[in-house]
């Protein structure tokens, strides 16, 4: 079961995601909040899967209230404002829901938090297999260094050699362990594990050194405790 805390400023808005996650099966709305510092504080002392969090509200908005947290959990942003669509996502939310919104468009997202909790059950391992050529490559987290995309491949540098698989950059993003893999640029994503030195707008892994695009340097910087 899913654990979800909902935060929105509209008592109206509360009473749809109620209305809403009372049909989902797999997950339990376990508290909401019209004050997200009441909100702050509940969060702070109880363990939850996913925020459904507004963005747009008085005193804090919604992306502040994350820098506030202890833990972290998942996201799904809610708002009426399209112009935040492109921040949700340079913070890595699941999905971002622009009000009003129905039924089936939560389903949705909610599944794409399901499937995210699944994957990361399967990270416990500490391998995985690409297709690469004719072949099955096996990959150790461990052993990757960066991700970097190349036209309609990726190329997994390891410790040793370079590996190519046809794949995008956000397939390539989902089968990664989120807490030691962080996407800096639209073409690249670096191991946390090898990271020498942040330099300007740079990451350096040994030799290498990957440009931080600006639309991914906020969430970076955070990821890395700065």
């Amino acid at each position: 079961m899913i654990k979800c805390v909902a935060i929105d400023d509209e008592p109206k808005a509360l009473d749809i995601i109620r209305h809403h996650m009372a049909k989902i099966d797999f997950a339990q709305l376990e508290a909401t909040f019209t004050d997200p510092f009441e909100a702050i504080k509940y969060l702070n002392s109880h363990t939850i899967d996913l925020l459904l969090l507004d963005i747009q509200m008085p005193d804090i908005n919604g992306i502040q209230v994350l820098d506030h947290l202890a833990s972290q959990c998942l996201v799904i942003f809610t708002t009426a404002f399209s112009e935040h669509a492109s921040k949700s996502y340079e913070l890595n939310a699941v999905d971002y829901l622009l009000k009003p919104f129905d039924f089936s468009r939560l389903l949705l997202a909610m599944n794409k938090v399901r499937d995210k909790i699944s994957l990361s059950s399967k990270f416990q391992t500490e391998f995985f297999f690409v297709n690469s050529g004719n072949h099955k490559r096996k990959l150790r987290y461990q052993d990757i260094l960066f991700v970097k995309s190349e036209g309609n491949y990726v190329v997994y540098q390891t410790i040793t050699e370079r590996i190519i698989v046809r794949a995008t950059i956000m397939d390539t993003l989902n089968l990664l362990p989120p807490g030691l893999f962080i996407q800096i640029h639209r073409s690249n994503i670096v191991s946390l594990n090898w990271i020498d030195k942040v330099v300007d707008n740079h990451v350096q892994i040994g030799e290498h050194k990957l440009p931080i695009s600006a639309g991914f340097r906020e969430a970076f910087m955070k990821f890395i405790g700065e």
